[in-house]
């Protein structure tokens, strides 16, 4: 009389086996991956100064601002700085202190893909619209940024006021 596990038995045992086995190779490898890429859900999009309006020969007081990223931007405030001494932008050709900041602020929503005509304003007041010399500037987040909202994705853009 032979003794042993019949071939149903030995066939699940061996399949039981090599799960396990592939299951401790994968626990083995997976941290030398890295964690997977995923999406970043709070990335408001990256920000392009596509265009100007001149408001007279002496500088400009809108931007038209192009929204490239994957979700909607809103509840963005925007300094302009100098791009030669890296200096905020003072309104109207004053000096630029604190009180005397331009800042373009999208308050309302400008959903991926879209372009949206923003203007310049003093102190992130669309209402006071204000206007910048000629010149060359960068577009960059504001510290005054809503902290709920993410600055994740945005880099300074150049643009030029001629």
């Amino acid at each position: 009389m032979q003794k042993g596990v019949s071939p149903v038995v030995a066939t699940v045992l061996l399949i039981m086996m090599a799960t396990l086995g592939a299951v401790a190779v994968w626990y083995w490898v997976y941290p030398l991956t890295g964690n997977p890429a995923t999406p970043d859900t709070t990335q408001k999009g990256y920000i392009v100064v596509n265009d100007y309006l001149n408001s007279s020969n002496s500088g400009c007081n809108a931007l038209a601002i192009k929204n490239t990223g994957g979700l909607s931007l809103s509840n963005i405030v925007f300094e302009i700085r100098d791009y030669a001494t890296g200096k905020l932008v003072g309104i109207n050709g004053t000096d630029p202190a604190p009180a005397n900041q331009t800042f373009v602020n999208v308050s309302f929503e400008i959903p991926s893909g879209q372009t949206s005509t923003v203007n310049i304003s003093f102190a992130g007041n669309s209402s006071n619209r204000a206007s910048i010399a000629l010149g060359t500037y960068l577009l960059r987040v504001s510290p005054r940024t809503p902290s709920t909202t993410s600055t994740t994705g945005f880099n300074d853009r150049l643009f030029t006021c001629s």
